[in-house]
């Protein structure tokens, strides 16, 4: 499973997978390493947002920064570049 594509399908299928599990548990404690994992990504990006010299009146440079965390996570998005 050396194609990228495949192992993002799969991932996504093991996510959606483990997540029903989890919601069906009640969703007990997870292991501190996932917690952190989760929490680092929440506190970046509120730091994207608390951060002034980002601040433009059409937020451009937060949504770019907020987009860039997300990237950085492997998070995926539904952002396209209107250049």
């Amino acid at each position: 499973m050396n194609d990228s594509t495949v192992k993002q399908i799969y991932a996504k299928a093991l996510d959606d997978l483990l997540l029903s599990y989890l919601d069906a548990q009640g969703y007990p404690p997870l292991p501190d390493t996932v917690e952190t994992r989760a929490l680092e990504t929440i506190s970046n990006i509120k730091a994207v947002l608390d951060d002034k010299t980002l601040d433009d009146s059409d937020c451009y440079g937060q949504i770019e920064a907020i987009v860039e965390e997300f990237y950085q996570t492997g998070l995926d998005n539904t952002r396209h570049d209107w250049g």
